[in-house]
């Protein structure tokens, strides 16, 4: 057919090209239906099946939707549809079918399309869903175009789930992680007509996404974790992740895992609100994730269920660790390791374990590629896999300083091994018994009290050393808070992260936020006594070391000093000690002239270590600057003078 100049209606957009039609008169498919007399009414259209029929039934779509949504499917099938489409609706850049063209070939008459199209606003599943999208175009506003999702195509296709958003990850079952009775309990409770929201109560470390995992798979489902404290930022963008989520776990059936709920109820309430009702129809299994100090968070009025994760055994640990690496190394090589140092130092699960060897054997080949792997490669992937970030709040200190470098009486070097001790051998006590005679009372905390400068600090170091593990050292002046509940918010946070970091946590000149409690005059006084009490419980939870310092005992609250588990004093060093300090002080290239006398230093000036430490840098300093190839008694006098004035004392040569 050839084009005529005077078309002014434009009606060549509805005709082929000469060739165009030849091609199809060449290549004819099918019978044409005027050879065949229709004698009986068509037969209905069959009904979808496979994965199609899956999601309308999940989604619930209506036919017209159904058939939306096939109509937006068909560019991405073939790209002839898209020249079909753009024929048919009279320009080629119309590629996707629009909404009220699809109405018009759909129905039947007028009053039906109207109909359909009042049904069809952004409240409709297809649209609610995400599962067509609505996209005006700049020809019309009228004119609204239909494009298919990403997902609901890959879908279709007979593709797999992806994760829609980086605050996602899938979850995976580990052999061993916990008891399968009570993977299969949770699986029972997803496949109950009750649809309930599984609440499990863990420490991040006690495995309940592993048997969240397994419970999933144990249906033919996978799970996928959402952390709803990682979401955008913007409401806007986060409203869209949680959409996509629940869009994809409904259209996979995949069980869904949340997450840090309680800080998307507390902190994000217009975000939170329409999510719990989104998740009251929600089709797919749910579940949330807690820790023991987390507060019950209920999504509506869908029905919850609280399991608690079992408790393993100690035991557990070591029989993972010599399970994973016996292949690797052989059951002889394993037994010369120190596994049981491992299982003391970190909060071993599985999956830790399963993560973490492989780092481990990469630190081996770093080191030398012919060697075996040592207790360092294993301690080195271990502490860096533990580690957890503080931001703020906490500043990680690796320790670098042993029992060697700590000067103290000998009451007080005992007081810190006891401490040690208690640490060390903690799990196997309350392996013993112990555990049910304590109740939830296990934690293990020490009061450091004395002048400044005495070694408290240096003390909590050395601990830390000696047990492998890092000092996490508490800033008060991030933690406490003017406003209602933000200190204990800091508070849990610290505690939560600690308790998989496994570091010694160290809340220095601690009197600042474990004062003594005030009488209730008003609504701030309470508040800060809740404060007090929400730490004394933290205390005698934790399973790891806290430490407190403090300058002055008694401005702390009776409350902790009764609580506490060790109290150790740390007083002025007597004469004998002071010496020790003064010998060991100096590195191994400064020379000391040989008229000095640290034996009379010690006995002349009553000052703690910290003071000895300044007096030995400003007396070197003070050497150098002269020229001096050692360091003099006028450099030691000239120091002690300065360091005694900013105490407000006086130095002078016959001072004792």
């Amino acid at each position: 057919m050839e084009q005529h100049t005077d078309d002014c209606l434009a009606l060549q957009t509805l005709m082929l090209s000469s060739d165009a039609v030849d091609a199809r008169l060449a290549c004819l498919s099918g019978r044409p239906a005027w050879l065949d007399e229709v004698t009986e009414a068509p037969p209905p259209a069959p009904r979808p099946t496979g994965r199609l029929a899956q999601l309308v039934t999940r989604f619930g779509l209506s036919d017209i939707e159904r058939d939306l949504l096939v109509l937006s499917l068909l560019p991405h099938l073939d790209s002839r549809y898209a020249a079909l489409l753009a024929y048919a609706q009279q320009s080629e850049r119309r590629i996707r079918p629009a909404l009220d063209w699809a109405l018009r070939l759909l129905c039947p008459d007028g009053m039906t399309r109207l109909a359909q199209q009042a049904r069809l606003g952004p409240h409709a599943p297809l649209f609610a869903h995400g599962l067509v999208g609505r996209l005006a175009t700049s020809e019309a506003q009228a004119w609204v175009e239909l494009e298919i999702s990403d997902a609901v195509y890959r879908y279709l296709m007979g593709g797999e789930a992806a994760l829609p958003a980086l605050c996602t990850d899938w979850l995976s079952p580990v052999a061993g992680a916990f008891a399968p009775a009570f993977a299969a309990q949770l699986a029972q409770s997803w496949e109950s007509p009750a649809r309930p929201v599984i609440l499990v109560r863990g420490e991040t470390s006690s495995g309940r996404g592993a048997a969240l995992a397994a419970a999933a798979d144990s249906v033919g489902r996978r799970a996928m974790r959402l952390d709803l404290a990682a979401l955008p930022e913007e409401d806007e963008d986060a409203s869209t992740t949680l959409d996509q989520v629940l869009r994809d776990t409904r259209l996979w059936d995949i069980s869904l895992v949340l997450e840090s709920l309680d800080v998307l109820a507390e902190t994000r309430p217009r975000l939170f609100t329409p999510f719990a009702r989104q998740i009251m129809t929600h089709p797919a299994p749910v579940a949330v994730m807690m820790t023991p100090h987390t507060p019950l968070v209920r999504l509506a009025t869908r029905a919850h269920v609280l399991y608690e994760m079992p408790a393993r055994p100690a035991q557990d640990a070591l029989t993972w660790l010599h399970e994973q690496l016996a292949p690797h190394m052989g059951a002889r090589k394993t037994a010369q390791l120190d596994l049981h140092a491992l299982a003391r130092r970190f909060r071993l699960t599985p999956e830790m374990v399963a993560h973490t060897l492989p780092e481990a054997d990469l630190y081996r080949q770093q080191r030398d590629p012919h060697a075996t792997l040592e207790m360092s490669d294993l301690m080195r992937a271990f502490g860096l896999r533990a580690q957890r970030h503080f931001g703020k709040l906490a500043q990680r200190v690796t320790p670098s300083r042993s029992w060697d470098d700590l000067m103290l009486t000998g009451s007080v070097q005992q007081q810190l091994r006891e401490i040690e001790a208690a640490i060390r051998h903690r799990e196997n006590v309350l392996a013993r018994g112990f555990a049910r005679k304590l109740g939830g009372s296990t934690g293990i905390s020490a009061l450091f009290y004395g002048d400044s400068g005495s070694g408290k600090t240096l003390a909590a170091e050395v601990l830390a050393d000696a047990l492998g593990v890092d000092l996490i050292r508490v800033d008060l002046s991030t933690v406490v808070n003017k406003y209602i509940g933000e200190t204990e918010k800091h508070l849990a946070r610290i505690f939560d992260l600690a308790a998989t970091d496994a570091g010694v946590l160290l809340f220095d000149e601690a009197d600042a936020l474990f004062g003594k409690r005030s009488e209730v005059k008003d609504a701030q006084d309470r508040h800060a006594n809740i404060e007090v009490a929400y730490l004394l419980q933290r205390l005698e939870t934790y399973s790891g070391l806290v430490i407190l310092s403090t300058n002055h005992r008694a401005h702390l609250d009776e409350a902790f000093t009764r609580r506490l588990t060790f109290m150790v004093r740390f007083t002025f060093p007597d004469a004998a000690v002071r010496e020790r300090m003064w010998r060991a002080i100096w590195p191994p290239d400064i020379v000391l002239d040989p008229e000095v006398d640290l034996a009379q230093l010690a006995a002349r000036a009553e000052i703690t270590g910290g003071n000895i430490r300044n007096i030995a840098l400003l007396a070197t300093w003070l050497a150098t600057e002269a020229g001096a190839t050692s360091v003099g008694h006028a450099h030691l006098e000239q120091a002690m003078q300065r360091e005694m004035a900013k105490m407000g004392r006086l130095w002078t040569r016959d001072a004792c």
